[in-house]
């Protein structure tokens, strides 16, 4: 009755059925490039994000911190930070030293 034997049955169903997959590989739906563009940014902002909250983690190190004077100089405005220098020799590290000023006269530097 059947001409073709069961071997060849089962290779020609192979052959339809790759056949069928690449076809259906070739026909995928290619994403929309505006969509594309506009995912990529919404993940470079994101990662932008991240970046800028780990920088604030380290813009604050351990250690000392630059005073406020702020409210040091008492009812006397403008209050402005100044650093003071010291002579050191070469061989050691000078300290940073900030005071508190306003119109001339030097107040105490607040400490956290």
């Amino acid at each position: 009755m059947s001409t073709f034997s069961l071997g060849t049955h089962k290779f020609l169903l192979i052959v339809v059925f790759f056949t069928v997959i690449s076809i259906g590989w070739s026909l995928r739906v290619i994403p929309n490039h505006d969509k594309l563009a506009s995912l990529q940014e919404e993940k470079a902002t994101i990662r932008d994000k991240k970046e800028e909250e780990n920088m604030g983690m380290e813009l604050y190190p351990t250690g000392s911190t630059i005073p406020d004077c702020s409210h040091a100089c008492g009812p006397c405005s403008p209050c402005k930070r100044v650093m003071v220098s010291f002579k050191c020799s070469i061989a050691e590290s000078c300290p940073i030293v900030y005071r508190c000023t306003c119109k001339g006269k030097y107040y105490h530097v607040p400490s956290n």
